[in-house]
């Protein structure tokens, strides 16, 4: 399969959505129970873009087909170089067609190029999909809360993943 990945653009919030709202509303994937507006989401993208990447693939064709982008973890100062990280695929794309990682892979260069030090992944503790696909790219377990979340009648745990992407000795002053 052909793709291309860019950054992500307001126009693109629709897409997003849509891809989006399809986890959101039938998988314990992600905890979101309500798909927010494309609105909503094309303020997000913009909104992100100020600190962090939003990326898309898009197939030959130019539809948007998978995104990935970063986000503050806590507001706190102290976090500014851990990011968490959020990639998500048409639910009727192919498995194993690369696009996951390529995604992945360019958002850890263009984090890494802005300085930032981790990347964190928060997977729901039995999407082993996802598990497996941090793992292979390099992340590790370093955190697991059981029964946190509570979706469509029953409690879920979930799991942080961590990947170092950046020296820890050239800290700024």
């Amino acid at each position: 399969m052909k793709y291309t990945i860019r950054d992500a653009e307001v126009s693109d919030a629709k897409a997003i959505h849509d891809i989006y709202g399809y986890y959101a509303e039938n998988t314990y994937i992600t905890f979101t129970e309500d798909n927010p507006s494309v609105e909503e989401y094309a303020e997000s993208i913009v909104n992100t873009k100020k600190d962090y990447p939003y990326i898309v693939a898009c197939d030959d064709s130019g539809k948007v087909i998978g995104m990935a982008y970063g986000g503050r973890i806590r507001h706190h100062d102290a976090y500014r170089f851990s990011v968490e990280t959020t990639i998500y695929l048409a639910n009727d794309i192919p498995k194993h067609t690369g696009i996951g990682k390529a995604l992945y892979d360019e958002l850890e260069a263009r984090l890494q190029a802005m300085g930032y030090k981790f990347m964190y992944g928060v997977i729901t503790d039995d999407n082993e999909t996802s598990i497996n696909f941090h793992k292979a790219l390099g992340f590790d377990e370093v955190g697991h809360f059981t029964d946190i979340g509570y979706k469509f009648g029953k409690w879920k745990g979930i799991v942080w993943y961590r990947k170092q992407i950046g020296s820890l000795t050239d800290m700024p002053q």
